[in-house]
């Protein structure tokens, strides 16, 4: 039987501790990846392979939520200051997007209107 885990999931892992390489060489992975015992089909052995990779995942997790309060602790004020800039700004050129599309539409109108009199004075 084949390995559940296909050379996509392989290339895939989102465990920290090998990024951008394969799972191969991850003692944390290895058996989630056909690299360990998990090959002889193990159950157990699968199981707390999973346990590991969960855990890096929960670990990881944590860290990040961690650098984002310090991050909005010093720079939080700023930041919004920041995206209230970017989303006026936007907010703006969506308007302008508006007035344009329905200056267009006003022109196309209005084309259509001089072509249709002007058809209509050659019958």
């Amino acid at each position: 039987m084949e390995n559940q885990c296909d050379q996509e999931s392989r290339d895939s892992c989102e465990c920290p501790c090998h990024p951008g390489t394969s799972a191969g060489g991850c003692p944390g992975c290895a058996q989630m990846h056909g690299h360990g015992k998990m090959g002889s089909g193990d159950a157990f052995e699968f199981v707390m392979a999973m346990w590991q990779k969960a855990s890096f995942t929960a670990y990881s997790e944590l860290m990040v939520e961690k650098l984002k309060e310090r991050i909005e602790a010093v720079n939080g004020p700023v930041l919004d200051k920041v995206a209230d800039v970017i989303v006026e700004s936007i907010g703006k050129e969506w308007q302008a997007m508006i007035q344009k599309s329905t200056a267009k539409r006003e022109l196309h109108e209005k084309l259509a209107k001089i072509f249709h009199e002007g058809i209509q004075k050659q019958k």
